[in-house]
């Protein structure tokens, strides 16, 4: 591959080259598609996916049990959290994204 700092987007492929096996590179009309284009395809279980979304639907949004445990450890002084945590939370503060810690 040549870099060109001239020319924008990929570079269209040679297709007088062999590859390593010595072959030539497939034609359009080999490969169904057009040269250099990518195809994907996805496919999911309908059914699947509903039953997972009335599952997460189900659930309450305020977790009533957790947030009262943490209550209960704020009032008590005994909240912890460790210098890691406030760290990774200020990066991923600052990065935009969420790490789930």
């Amino acid at each position: 591959m040549r870099v060109d700092l001239l020319a924008y987007g990929p570079e269209p492929p040679d297709n007088s080259k062999t590859n390593r096996a010595g072959q030539s590179p497939p034609t359009p009309a080999q490969t169904g598609g057009t040269a250099g284009t990518d195809q994907t395809r996805f496919s999911f279980d309908q059914a699947r996916v509903q039953s997972l979304e009335a599952e997460v639907m189900a659930q309450p949004e305020i977790r009533e049990q957790k947030v009262g445990s943490l209550q209960k450890l704020l009032v008590t002084g005994r909240y912890t959290v460790s210098d890691a945590q406030v760290a990774q939370a200020m990066v991923d503060e600052l990065a935009g994204g969420n790490s789930g810690t």
